[in-house]
């Protein structure tokens, strides 16, 4: 694996001469300055300077105050700080001007960036998609390729690319590499229904293991003081999180596990189940619930921060969740309040949709855009956060604060052994904004003194018999079928979570034969056919 720091190779007025950086072994012969995006003709001064900046190999990675570049990032942080940052600025020279917003606004903000030229040197987040790496990146080379920069400066991420499997997810249909990898160890399932136990021993029941139990015990929740508050009317049964509701899943407890796209496994195989009889089923019992106000009235309206502010509470008798403590406030080691709501109607063919095999490659969460300049200087910033040390520190906490490194392996404290002032500084939202590539081997453990409560653990424990086998995986769309396919998916998705909504807030009648076939031609007038031929699945789920 290569690892050139810098080189350039010129033609002056007065004759040819060879200029090269810090690497005097390693020769890059480039007419574009270093950037990977320009065909300006580099400029190097006297000192070896390429366009005004002078490489290092190592770290630092360029001389103080001498490089600065911009993030777009969709994330949840409370303070917008972050400590890892500081570090990395300490350690590269290299300054970053993070442009961070709310999930729920990111997308309009980066698309108007996007639009009107005004945009980042690298956008990250949850907000890219597939779609949008097919159209800025392949067809309008906004977004510029990376394969070559990996290669050239960036051994910690080309050696992630090497992970069986990996480079192939990353790479585009054009061949090129457009993004820096998110891979990370993974849960099973990623998000599933948490149910307040306290609540189930305040009214005299047991954990429900049907639709018919769990629907009761979602109405004992309503009807009598199931918080203990005193007040027997501010209970709510039932709510989400409204990034990430996952109602569809429990279409599964019918037999038929689904994503938000509708897409669903059948005895291993990926099929379209959103129009199908289980997911009908499964919209008429769970809108019924909603007729006797069991389910959140501000189920499809309200944001995070109202969800867990309620949450915080104690108004949930059950929630979906990546984990409870995102609703509870709950900040303690032990375990809370709330169980793991085991996979109901197993005894009739329940099942749930599992997400990964433990291992899972996000392939859209950074790019470098071609306003970037000197993006070689980004990618071995990038390849320093991979660093094993810098990967603990996003991942638990800085090395020397809360870990330490112990032989072969690093201890992790309590952050609640700190002085006040650090323990916000060091909390896991403030390290880093996790909605970026980071890493961490597959499988690392940390050394921990007074373990917390791992109910992630318990939830796969509990669901793995009733998982399907297979996962729903996201392939890249064939150059031909780019635009048609990101305009199906759009559509699709978006009608497909308004019907949702519709149905089971009563606007549109499940029960209602003709209200339920104009859903579904409605899938099909927006070209479900179509987008399931570009994917390659060839089931609609009757």
């Amino acid at each position: 694996m290569k690892r050139r720091i810098i080189a350039l190779s010129l033609a002056v007025v007065m004759g040819a001469a060879t200029l090269v950086g810090c690497s005097g072994d390693n020769k890059k012969s480039a007419d574009n300055g270093g950037s990977a995006n320009s065909s300006a003709p580099a400029v190097v001064d006297e000192q070896g300077k390429v366009n005004g900046l002078m490489y290092k190999e190592g770290l630092p990675l360029v001389d103080e105050g001498a490089y600065k570049f911009s993030i777009f990032v969709d994330d949840s942080s409370p303070t917008g700080e972050f400590y890892m940052l500081n570090e990395f600025q300490k350690q590269t020279n290299v300054e970053v001007d993070l442009r961070i917003f709310p999930n729920a606004t990111a997308k309009e903000r980066l698309n108007l960036d996007l639009n009107s030229g005004d945009y980042a040197d690298v956008v990250g987040g949850w907000t890219l998609t597939d779609s949008m790496i097919l159209t800025y990146g392949v067809q309008q080379k906004v977004f510029i390729p990376l394969e070559d920069l990996f290669e050239e400066y960036a051994p910690n991420i080309s050696a992630i690319l090497d992970l069986p499997g990996v480079r192939e997810q990353m790479t585009a249909p054009d061949g090129h590499i457009y993004t820096i990898p998110y891979v990370t160890g993974d849960t099973s399932v990623n998000y599933s229904p948490y149910i307040n136990s306290k609540w189930l021993q305040n009214v005299g029941m047991s954990m429900p293991t049907t639709t018919e139990e769990f629907e009761a015990v979602l109405k004992a929740f309503k009807d009598k003081d199931a918080n203990g508050n005193g007040d027997p009317n501010d209970e709510i049964p039932f709510s989400t999180d409204p990034n990430n509701k996952h109602i569809e899943a429990m279409a599964g407890w019918f037999g038929m596990p689904m994503d938000k796209f509708g897409l669903a496994i059948v005895d291993g195989e990926v099929v379209y189940g959103g129009a199908s009889d289980a997911y009908r089923n499964f919209l008429k019992w769970f809108s019924g619930l909603n007729k006797q106000g069991l389910i959140d009235v501000e189920l499809f309206t309200q944001d995070k921060s109202t969800w867990e502010g309620k949450g915080n509470k104690d108004l949930y008798g059950v929630s979906i969740a990546y984990g409870s403590k995102e609703f509870t406030g709950y900040a303690g080691k032990d375990k809370g309040d709330y169980d793991v709501l085991p996979v109901l109607n197993t005894d009739k063919g329940g099942i749930w949709l599992r997400d990964t095999n433990g291992f899972s490659v996000f392939k859209t969460q950074a790019v470098i855009t071609d306003n970037a300049k000197n993006p070689e200087v980004i990618v071995r910033w990038f390849d320093n956060v991979f660093e094993l040390e810098n990967g603990i520190g996003v991942n638990r906490g800085p090395v020397g604060k809360m870990t330490f490194k112990e032989g072969d392996q690093y201890r992790s404290i309590d952050i609640e052994t700190l002085p006040k002032e650090e323990q916000e500084a060091l909390s896991w939202s403030n390290l880093w904004p996790q909605a970026l590539p980071k890493y961490l081997p597959a499988g690392f453990e940390f050394l921990e003194d007074n373990p917390a409560y791992k109910e992630k653990d318990m939830m796969e424990e509990t669901y793995e018999p009733y998982l399907t086998k297979a996962i729903i995986t996201n392939p890249w769309i064939g150059l031909d079928d780019v635009d048609r396919y990101a305009d199906i998916s759009t559509a699709l998705q978006d009608y497909f979570t308004q019907q949702q909504a519709l149905f089971v807030t009563g606007e549109k009648d499940v029960n209602n034969d003709a209200q339920w076939e104009e859903y579904v031609k409605g899938l099909s007038s927006l070209g479900l056919e179509d987008w399931m031929k570009i994917r390659g699945i060839e089931t609609i789920a009757k």
